[in-house]
């Protein structure tokens, strides 16, 4: 989904800019992230997709992300 951006993106920026946001701004990034995820149809596919970006992160960066799938027991 482009939404009509006619230039590209610097998706480095974008992301040092969401990371200097507060917590609800954060939190609406990944809902909004997750949920268009989820409309391409099945959740094997956002598995997929995840996946691919994983492999793509070194091992330091996969674990400053860690939080993010942390469920208490």
């Amino acid at each position: 989904m482009r939404m009509g951006i006619q230039k590209e993106i610097d998706w480095s920026y974008v992301g040092a800019l969401l990371a200097n946001e507060g917590s609800d701004n954060q939190t609406a990034f990944f809902r909004g992230f997750i949920k268009e995820c989820l409309s391409w149809g099945t959740r094997l596919q956002v598995e997929q997709q995840l996946g691919v970006v994983n492999l793509e992160l070194t091992p330091e960066e996969r674990k400053v992300l860690s939080m993010l799938g942390y469920d208490e027991p």
